[in-house]
């Protein structure tokens, strides 16, 4: 008696078949980490508010403490660049450039 594994036999055809065509090889669209997203354009945004208080206060339009262009510039770049930075990784996710993808946004 021949044992029952369950299998079934492959079409006749089945060398006409691509990896394309096979559901089992068919990868899930991930979800769109909007949270992610929101917080990287705050942090943008914020970093560029930071970046024009210290050029404002370093031109003297806006009169505080001296010195507090140092601490704005320090302030804007820690906040722009990872938001600028993962912007441009959802931009380029988001119009399916190669190489970018919604996996490489970091989830919170």
């Amino acid at each position: 008696m021949r044992p029952r594994a369950g299998y079934t036999r492959l079409p006749p055809d089945y060398d006409d078949y691509s990896k394309d065509d096979d559901r089992r090889f068919a990868q899930p669209e991930p979800e769109i980490p909007k949270a992610s997203i929101a917080l990287a354009i705050f942090l943008m945004a914020f970093g560029i508010f930071s970046f024009v208080a210290a050029w404002l206060h370093f031109t003297q339009q806006v009169l505080g403490k001296e010195q507090a262009e140092i601490g704005f510039t320090i302030l804007g770049a820690m906040t722009f660049v990872p938001g600028a930075y993962h912007c441009y990784l959802a931009y380029g996710a988001w119009q399916r450039w190669p190489g970018f993808s919604w996996d490489s946004i970091p989830q919170f």
